[in-house]
């Protein structure tokens, strides 16, 4: 068969090789015995053939056969051998076995690899020539690879193991027949490292790894024949250059294999010499005769045999080789600076410091070096140590060119040409590692020096990995440079340590960019921890801010700026932005992340540390309108910094809203600026006023003297626009919220600088006394309190509606206030938690006592008292209110006393004090007010408006003055430039001066309300009056006589007192002692007085848009002219009195709302009227209009809010209107009583009586007692809490005074009760009596109605004035007289009336007194 018939059957089907096989075996044995001479050529040919056909076969993939082709092969082998003659057979012969191998090693046909390589073994080594050991060597390096990975997989683990060390020791004995030959033939190996270095220097440190798990005895039978032929093997000095780096890459693999030959069989490794050193031996015999290589590799051999020791010199040892090393460098290898071998040996080196310092491995071989160089005394060491890296570094720096030697790109990038760069940022990371790997306590001892050494090679590494694109974020190199950096800055716990990390932190900053968010963030976390131990504050302060500045977490952004602002060595006054700018670690950041941070800052700076130069940092890097608007309410008290700024704001905001709509964030904004402009205006408006001059009779002086004539109502409507135009823009903000939703990339909303402002603008609206923009305001922060779950400032404005309303139109307050009792359920327990304040303490007591006033108003009167009493004991419990008088104490006298007076139950409040007694108590208690929170000062003023309002309609109706605290309260409001709330007081200080005729006074109230109305300037007035005194004003009426008269009265009652040993008698009130029984103000001409007009109809064109849309104001100026009315009245000027109240009516009808806005007043006005409509008598129009008003003050609107008194004067005004038509009757027994201010026209009547009466000696003062006639036949006149008790004598009394002018009738001290009042206005009138004694009334008030009609109407009653109960023994002498007269108030509180005769017929001043009353 021919080998053309081979080659196919070795391709075709297995049988087909096979037969082939044994065809071939059967020529083959034919050919070897053949007999001729040149038979062992001819097989060597057969042979070489058919493994060339085997050759071909396998590359054709026919793996299949692959046993075959071993058994072919094997049958061959053993009979072949080299030919002298003809080499080259030999070498194909070779050449087939190693292509042959090759092919064999694979997953597939591993057996037969084996197989075929112990065929090869099992041959002698035959070699003609030392170039025939590559084929050898390649056989086995290639076999040692292939099983070096199969060591890695568990299942042929131990077949692996066992063919690595078969070939290891193949390897062995071919180097040993190399030796062998190399002395026959005296020639070297050249290129054998070079085919060695496929083995070890080519291959991946996993490979090495794998080779390091086998025995060493295996692997010593390799290296030691191996070091011995490079030790003898010689050449020429270009070969010896060109192997050099052949040398140094198998070192670097040789140590990598002593590394993991250490970690793996440590106990064995320790009894050798590392293969590294035993190579690096043999080099230096290989180079003893090149010197410069020679010392380079010497010095190696010390390095590295030096980190392989464990000296005790170790450290002494180490400098010196430093040293040496430094020296080579810069001096020896100079010369040698741009040869390939010096470059080659430099990036050795480098590697080599690279495996010492162990970046790549995580279990490091050489700990024990360290171990020996650290410790005590390790400065030195360390510094030569960082010296040598420095002087590496400076030497890589100037690499002109690569070697294959250098270290590959860590990013595994191909086009990386970066060598230079790589070898530069390496030796930084062992400088890294190896301070960082050094005790903390030692590296304090570092020379500023070494430091600043280690710095600039630390320095150049970073300079190096910014220019190089490999060094990505996650590239292995970078990672572990941060990670020791961070390490670095974890272990610094001096100054001496930080002092190296100043140094860095501007390259820290540059290397920042390039790092991974987590390693960034973590190294500024560390250099900020470390900055604790420098003795530079304001470095601290900048690294504490570039960490704030780098965290992602705003929640932990925040709490770190509170951290921050509270330590005590940051006192920096600059914002974070601020100092980010300075900072050597600042962050770069875009505008989104830059409004964010700044919106943290300010937060936090709000809450923390508000000094102003830390405020106006955070001015001047603020982002948004919305920004500097939350500052400028900080900085409201500096008007230099941002004051300017939000003006204009404002301006342009408002500007634009009349031209379009503004966005959700702009009305934000528009509040805010409207808020502080609104503060700094009344801030600026603010006088002071010495409490001294605030006199009654001083007044229009006092406005003269601080020229406080711009001080009118105009003036106080633009803070009104202010206000109102802040609640509208939060408004908008509110209730806009779902159709323009806003973002937090937007605007950190601070809703509680919202609420804040809110609050601002409602207390100015409260304050100034504006009630239907308040309530919107109020009603506002209630929605927003509520929605936000705001608890505190919830009850706060709840607590506005609660002592006015118990409807409101707007909103559910009854559902308002079961959820403010829910809350107030939750938070009276917690009132003494730490957190909570003193402010948040008055919150919730207000809100107690206001709900208190709002189940009164709905008659609940036990609850009202509980809550009363809830809050008073809550309030005990607190140290700093105890024993004083703060706003709730004062606010509980003041929901009792209103309570007390406007209470139509009054047996549900039999025990309180009444309402006289009670405003004793509140004027003392506001004199002795103490200011406990802050927001005590803003609820007084609030309370005392009211109060105002209040006792002056108490007092009134009861004939008592007004408590004296009405100056303090006009004092506050004209220093602040409150003119509606003055107005209002000035109003309640003219009803008080009108109802005790002090017209004067009354006067003086007028002009001041003008000028601040706005009607007519205190100017004009004051010089008007000053033309008309000129004249001569009063006309007084000789009158000494009686004046001299009544003063003796008077006197004899107060001796009396004093004389009945602790018996107090109410005194008598207090009457104007002027010379004239009515005084009579001289007014100018008619056409030159005012025209009562003007204050129901405005001039709508020249007004301010708010008094034309105000029902408030309109109603203030509506009062001011029915008091004006009344003092015409008084004045007997009545040509403008019937068109002003026809003005006045027709006004009321065209707008409800103005009735409901007038409340009491319009009851005041109906008395008022009927008063002038009996003047004029016009009796049967006063009962039609006071029929109208009993119906009004009946209405359950108005009972909720006026004086109960005000029900028993219309009855009154309406029972004596009724009497007044009746026809007069003859007084059957007149009775003989004082007479004050005996009119002109009565004295003339009697001169002869007054003459005797006048030369007598006056009377001794006796209580008496005197029969009256049956009521049926008298008559009562108007004696009610709204008009003067009618004391005036009649026509007929008149007749008979001469008789009984011995006996003084004290009628008008006596207490008197009121028998039935009914409420039907129609019945007959029923007759008045006076009470004997409280026990009396309090049996006489059990009767019924018939009963006690039908006693008035059967017998005359007795008419006894009776002393009041002595003091108890409790009662002191300074509030003696004080709870007498309090207690004879408390049973004499309801309406007295006298009985009186019929109409006068002649209208003297007695009469016309009637008739005003």
């Amino acid at each position: 068969m021919s080998l053309g018939d081979v080659k196919e059957q070795l391709r075709g089907s297995r049988t087909e090789a096979k037969d082939a096989a044994k065809l071939i075996q059967v020529q083959f044995e034919r050919i070897r015995n053949g007999g001729t001479t040149s038979v062992a050529l001819r097989a060597l040919k057969y042979e070489l053939n058919i493994l060339r056909q085997l050759c071909c076969a396998l590359q054709e993939n026919f793996h299949q056969h692959a046993d075959i082709y071993c058994d072919i092969a094997a049958g061959m082998l053993i009979h072949v051998a080299p030919h002298l003659p003809q080499p080259d057979y030999w070498v194909n012969h070779l050449m087939s076995l190693q292509y042959i191998h090759h092919a064999l090693c694979r997953e597939q046909t591993i057996k037969q690899c084996q197989r075929f390589y112990e065929l090869i073994n099992a041959q002698p080594c035959q070699m003609q020539n030392k170039s025939e050991y590559k084929y050898y060597i390649d056989i086995h390096i290639r076999h040692v690879y292939f099983f070096g990975h199969q060591l890695g997989k568990q299942s042929a683990a131990s077949e692996a193991k066992t063919q690595l060390c078969q070939a290891l020791q193949a390897l062995g004995k071919l180097l040993e027949n190399m030796l062998q030959l190399k002395a026959e033939q005296n020639d070297g190996y050249s290129e054998l490292m070079g085919e060695l270095n496929q083995l070890l220097g080519k291959r991946s440190i996993g490979y090495l790894k794998n080779l390091a798990s086998l025995p060493l005895a295996s692997m010593n039978r390799l290296w030691k024949p191996l070091f011995k032929l490079i030790a003898c093997n010689g050449g020429t000095t270009d070969q010896l250059n060109a192997q050099f780096p052949e040398y140094l890459s198998a070192l670097l693999a040789l140590l990598q294999l002593d590394d993991n030959v250490w970690q793996l069989q440590q106990p064995v490794a320790q009894a050798q010499t590392p293969l590294s050193l035993q190579l690096l031996h043999s080099c230096r015999e290989l180079y003893k005769n090149q010197t410069a290589q020679n010392d380079a590799l010497q010095l190696l051999y010390n390095y590295l045999k030096l980190l392989n020791t464990q000296s005790a010199d170790l450290k002494r040892s180490y400098i010196d080789l430093a040293e040496k090393f430094v020296q080579f460098f810069e001096h020896k290898a100079v010369p040698h600076a741009q040869e390939q071998w010096y470059l080659d040996f430099l990036f050795v080196l480098v590697r080599v410091q690279k495996h010492l310092h162990q970046i790549d491995n995580k279990a490091p071989s050489l700990e024990r070096f360290w171990q020996c160089l650290g410790g005590q005394d390790s400065a030195a060491a360390y510094a030569a140590h960082f010296e040598l890296l420095q002087c590496l570094t400076s030497m890589a720096m100037k690499i002109g060119r690569g070697s294959p030697l250098a270290a590959s790109c860590s990013g595994n990038d191909a086009s990386c040409l970066s060598v230079r760069k790589h070898c530069v940022f390496t030796l930084g990371c062992c400088a890294t590692v190896a301070y960082s790997s050094w005790q903390p306590e030692a590296q304090a001892t570092l020379p500023k020096a070494t430091q600043l050494c280690l710095a600039s090679i630390i320095h150049y590494a970073i300079d190096v990995a910014k220019v190089t694109k490999c060094l990505t974020p996650n590239c292995s190199e970078l990672v572990t440079f941060a990670w020791y950096l961070i390490n670095m800055a974890e272990k610094v716990t001096t100054a001496t340590q930080m002092y190296l990390l100043e140094h860095l932190l501007k390259p820290l900053q540059e290397l920042r960019p390039l790092l991974s968010p987590p390693y960034a963030q973590q190294l500024v976390r560390r250099l900020f921890k470390a900055s604790a131990h420098s003795s530079n504050p304001e470095l601290s302060a900048l690294l504490h801010g570039a960490y704030i500045v780098s965290m992602s977490c705003p929640a932990r952004q925040f709490q770190q700026l509170c951290v921050f602002y509270h330590t005590p060595k940051n006192d920096t006054e600059q914002c974070l932005l601020e100092l980010c700018e300075k900072s050597p670690l600042c962050s770069p950041l875009n505008a989104t992340e830059k409004r964010k941070l700044y919106e943290l800052d300010m937060l936090a700076v709000l809450a923390n540390k508000k000094t102003p130069k830390l405020l106006q940092s955070l001015l001047r890097h603020c982002q948004t309108d919305y920004q500097m608007v939350l500052l400028g309410r900080q900085m409201r008290t500096d008007k230099r910094s941002a004051g300017q700024q939000i003006e204009e704001l404002r301006v342009r905001l408002q500007r634009l809203g009349r031209k379009q709509q503004l966005t959700r964030l702009q009305q934000l904004i528009l509040g805010h600026a409207s808020v502080t402009k609104l503060l700094e205006a009344a801030e600026t408006q603010k006088i002071k006023i010495p409490i001294k001059e605030m006199t009654e009779k001083t007044l229009e002086d006092l406005l003269v003297k601080y020229k406080l004539f711009e001080l009118t109502i105009s003036s106080e409507m633009p803070l009104l626009e202010l206000a109102t135009t802040a609640i509208g823009a939060f408004e908008s903000f509110y209730e806009q919220a779902d159709a323009e939703p806003l973002s937090s990339d937007e605007a950190l909303i601070d809703w509680e600088a919202l609420i804040d402002d809110g609050i601002a603008a409602a207390m100015a609206l409260s304050t100034m006394g504006y009630i239907p923009q308040s309530d919107n305001a109020w009603l506002l922060l209630l929605r927003i309190c509520r929605l936000l779950g705001d608890r505190f400032n919830y009850l706060r404005a709840l607590s506005h509606f609660l002592p006015r309303y118990t409807q409101h139109a707007l909103f559910d307050l009854p559902a308002e206030v079961s959820h403010a009792e829910q809350l107030l359920d939750e938070l009276w327990p917690q009132l003494h938690a730490a957190h909570l304040l003193k402010r948040h303490h008055t919150t919730v007591l207000l809100c107690l006592c206001n709900l208190a006033l709002y189940y009164a108003r709905l008659d609940c009167i036990r609850h009202a008292q509980l809550l009363l009493l809830h809050a008073q004991r809550l309030r005990l419990e607190f140290e700093e209110r105890a024993g004083k008088c703060d706003i709730i104490q004062l606010t509980i006298q003041t929901v009792r006393f209103r309570m007390c007076y406007q209470q139509r139950h009054c047996r549900s409040l039999a025990r309180l004090p009444t309402a006289l007694q009670q405003l004793d108590t509140l004027t003392e208690s506001v004199r002795s007010f103490t200011c406990i929170s802050s927001m005590d000062n803003g609820a007084l003023i609030l309370l005392l408006g009211d109060m105002v309002r209040d006792t002056t309609e108490c007092t009134a109706n009861r004939l008592s003055e007004l408590p004296n605290f009405s100056n303090s309260l006009l004092q506050l409001l004209l220093q602040s430039g409150l003119v509606l709330r003055a107005v209002e007081l000035l109003i309640s200080w003219l009803w008080t001066n009108l109802r005790m005729e002090c017209l004067d006074k009354a006067h003086s109230k007028l002009r001041l309300i003008e000028h601040f109305l706005g009607m007519q300037p205190l100017l004009e007035s004051r010089a008007a009056l000053e033309q008309t005194s000129n004249k001569g004003s009063l006309t007084l009426a000789p009158m000494d006589a009686q004046s001299k008269h009544m003063t003796e009265l008077v006197g004899k009652m107060f001796v009396m007192q004093l004389e009945q040993g602790g018996a107090c008698v109410e005194p008598i009130r207090k009457q104007q002692q002027l010379t004239m029984s009515s005084p009579r103000r001289e007014l100018p001409l008619p056409s030159a007085r005012p025209k009562l007009q003007r204050y129901v109809s405005l001039d709508m064109q020249q007004s301010h848009p708010m008094l034309r849309s105000s029902v408030q104001l309109q109603c203030i100026y509506f009062m001011a002219g029915c008091l004006h009315a009344r003092l015409y009245f008084l004045n007997r000027e009545h040509e403008q009195l019937d068109d002003f109240y026809a003005l006045a009516n027709a006004w009321l009808q065209q707008n409800d709302a103005r009735g409901n806005a007038l409340g009491h007043m319009l009851l005041v006005l109906h008395i008022y009227q009927a008063n002038y409509l009996r003047a004029r008598r016009r009796q049967q129009q006063a009962i039609e209009l006071t029929e109208t008003a009993l119906k009004l003050a009946g209405s359950e609107q108005l009972q909720q809010r006026i004086d109960v008194n005000y029900r028993y004067n219309l009855l009154l005004q309406l029972r004596t209107a009724q009497l007044e038509l009746q026809p007069p009757s003859k007084p059957q027994n007149p009775r003989r009583a004082l007479t004050f201010n005996i009119s002109p026209e009565e004295k003339q009547l009697r001169p002869a009586s007054k003459a005797a009466t006048a030369s007598k000696k006056p009377a001794k003062f006796a209580i008496y007692t005197e029969e009256v006639r049956p009521a049926s036949s008298t008559t009562s006149s108007s004696s009610s809490s709204s008009s003067s008790s009618e004391n005036a004598s009649s026509p007929e009394r008149k007749s008979t005074k001469s008789k009984y002018n011995k006996r003084l009738d004290l009628n008008a001290c006596q207490l008197i009760d009121i028998i039935d009042l009914s409420d039907d206005e129609t019945e007959a009138v029923v007759q008045l009596q006076p009470a004997k004694s409280t026990s009396a009334l309090s049996t006489r008030s059990t009767r019924t109605r018939t009963q006690r009609q039908a006693d008035t109407l059967v017998a005359p009653l007795r008419r006894t004035a009776t002393a009041p109960n002595p003091l108890s023994a409790e009662a002191t002498p300074k509030t003696i007289g004080t709870r007498a007269r309090t207690r004879r108030q408390n049973t004499a509180e309801q309406p007295t009336t006298t009985t009186t005769t019929a109409t006068p017929k002649v209208d003297s001043v007695s009469s016309r007194r009637r008739h005003r009353n």
